[in-house]
């Protein structure tokens, strides 16, 4: 496994913080006079609580722009349904598709199909191996992997034995947390990796995945966690075999919840995936259309929380499942 300079990451961090600071900052986006759009958005699924709300987010940005009529289809995380969805839409007319693929490669064959029809595509969250599309809005999912290791290494004191929860396999997520994970902690010969185990973003999943890793691995140290859905999960399994605290739980995610636990003193860490991303997918749509010249590449920002700085961002008054990022 190659090795990430870390110097290198952070300067990635740096660069992805402005650019996403200029978009925050970003008037709205003034369409051509008098002509109506359609934009149509495959995305991979409604399975987990953080895929909702970046669909909700998505749906009042657009309330802003009347003349943007945006439909928006459900994969159900299969990528052949995900690829019968783009085709339908693209017959539709569209003048824009956004995907948020199921798969880094499954679903390939739309962006060929969008490149021949000749209608503008943002890839937006996840990333294809295809990289024929118009533009890229994607939380950094290698970054983000690194960051969470950085932050184990340093709470285990870069020493002891660690395991991940992962995703949806086959993800581009996934497979992006897990090598920067694994890229990170190559820089720590005394940290062992020493379970993998998927559990698709899901809360119950995750529960099972930390029960199962706790029976293999009694000396386990930390565990990181692909997700906030999964790590909750995991509390769940840590608190029941009386070790929430005693285990370091480092997350992705910016979920309330998460940002209590650590507050708590029963989670430790989190790289804070942004929800918005779907939304600036969006934007970045919208200014395409508008005629706007962007970069094809457009990666968001992610802060890091621990016990340092959750009084920044933690609402311990909030809902549970509310996005703070």
């Amino acid at each position: 496994m190659r090795r990430i300079r870390l110097g290198t990451i952070f300067c990635m961090i740096l660069a992805a913080g402005v650019w996403i600071s200029g978009l925050a900052l970003a008037q709205d986006i003034k369409l051509p006079a008098g002509k109506k759009f359609t934009i149509g958005w495959s995305n991979a699924s409604l399975g987990n609580p953080w895929r909702i709300a970046m669909v909700k987010m998505v749906e009042e940005e657009a309330k802003k722009y009347p003349a943007v009529n945006l439909l928006i289809t459900n994969a159900e995380d299969k990528a052949a349904k995900q690829i019968s969805d783009a085709e339908d839409l693209m017959a539709k007319g569209i003048d824009m598709l956004m995907l948020s693929p199921t798969t880094l490669h499954g679903v390939n064959p739309i962006v060929d199909k969008a490149a021949q029809k000749k209608i503008p595509l943002v890839v937006v969250q996840r990333e294809t191996s295809n990289k024929n599309y118009t533009a890229l809005v994607w939380n950094d999912d290698i970054s983000l992997g690194v960051m969470a290791a950085l932050e184990m290494s340093r709470l285990l004191g870069h020493e002891g034995k660690v395991a991940v929860i992962e995703g949806i396999s086959g993800a581009s997520s996934s497979l992006g947390r897990t090598q920067g994970i694994k890229s990170a902690l190559a820089n720590y010969p005394n940290i062992k990796l020493v379970s993998l185990q998927p559990a698709d973003y899901q809360e119950a999943k995750g529960l099972t995945a930390m029960e199962n890793i706790i029976q293999a691995n009694p000396d386990l140290n930390g565990v990181i966690s692909h997700s906030g859905s999964m790590a909750r999960g995991a509390l769940k399994a840590l608190k029941n075999a009386g070790k929430a605290g005693k285990i370091i739980l480092v997350s992705i995610g910016s979920e309330n919840h998460v940002l209590k636990e650590i507050k708590r003193g029963n989670m430790h860490s989190t790289a804070m995936e942004s929800t918005r991303v779907g939304v600036e997918g969006f934007r970045v749509a919208l200014r395409l259309l508008a005629g706007e010249k962007l970069p094809k590449l457009n990666p968001t920002f992610a802060p890091v929380v621990n016990s340092y700085n959750v009084d920044q961002w933690v609402k311990m008054d909030g809902p549970d499942d509310s996005w703070v990022w």
